[in-house]
């Protein structure tokens, strides 16, 4: 890490839980970032959007090109202060036409826009490890490229103390009082070791939580436990 790097190196660490690998026509591959990931990382460094960072208003140009109709998205965001701008372009297909005929997509001037946002973000480094194609990299993902930190590698906080284990998921009025309950506990805890523990015994109902709360909560417990490391916990 250097000075120039600082930003960079904070954002671009990716949590694999909010990833997913694809495949198009043609034989490409690959791993594709979770758009709602790349907000929720902005947020933790700059603060709520609209305040610490922010979108500015897009632009769209629409393209005819035989049966197909594109749209091309350009945007800017801003971060820290509305001057420090960086943009990325997207796009998306509004109609096209397969074997079972022509078809359109009343998603895909959204598509374009986040696709957009998302490539200004990782100017400033969102999810670098995945755009560097570090996630194809079955020793990276394992944890043991020398690169990482172990202290401060999200693939060792998220999967191996809190495993995605498949359980039952409880209703969103009983989950309430026990993550809250859950969140208390965990910020009391201020040895890391202790921690570790803590973790691996609670994974059940971590996961047994509704929606995207499991990993939401494998966040704060990454936060907190990397606070502990440092020395900051209270």
């Amino acid at each position: 890490m250097t000075k120039n790097t600082e930003l960079w190196d904070r954002l671009g660490k990716t949590d694999k839980a909010h990833t997913s690998k694809f495949k198009r026509a043609g034989g490409f591959s690959g791993t594709a970032i979770k758009p709602i990931w790349s907000i929720h990382r902005m947020t933790e460094e700059f603060g709520s959007c609209g305040f610490g960072w922010g979108v500015n208003e897009p632009t769209f140009q629409v393209v005819h090109s035989g049966e197909e109709v594109l749209v091309y998205c350009t945007v800017s965001i801003w971060y820290g202060a509305r001057e420090q701008i960086v943009f990325g372009v997207g796009g998306d297909k509004v109609a096209s036409k397969n074997r079972n005929g022509a078809f359109t997509d009343d998603e895909a001037f959204k598509k374009a826009f986040t696709d957009a946002m998302t490539n200004a973000m990782k100017l400033i480094g969102v999810g670098a490890d995945v755009h560097m194609g570090l996630f194809d990299d079955s020793k990276y993902v394992g944890r043991e490229n020398p690169h990482v930190n172990r202290a401060e590698d999200f693939h060792d906080e998220f999967s191996d103390e809190i495993p995605a284990l498949e359980t039952q998921r409880m209703k969103v009025k009983d989950a309430r009082p026990l993550y809250d309950v859950m969140v208390k506990e965990m910020r009391r805890i201020t040895d890391v070791s202790e921690l570790s523990e803590w973790g691996k015994a609670k994974a059940l109902e971590i996961n047994a939580m509704p929606g995207d709360w499991p990993q939401h909560f494998r966040a704060a417990y990454a936060d907190h436990k990397k606070s502990i490391s440092n020395g900051v916990a209270a």
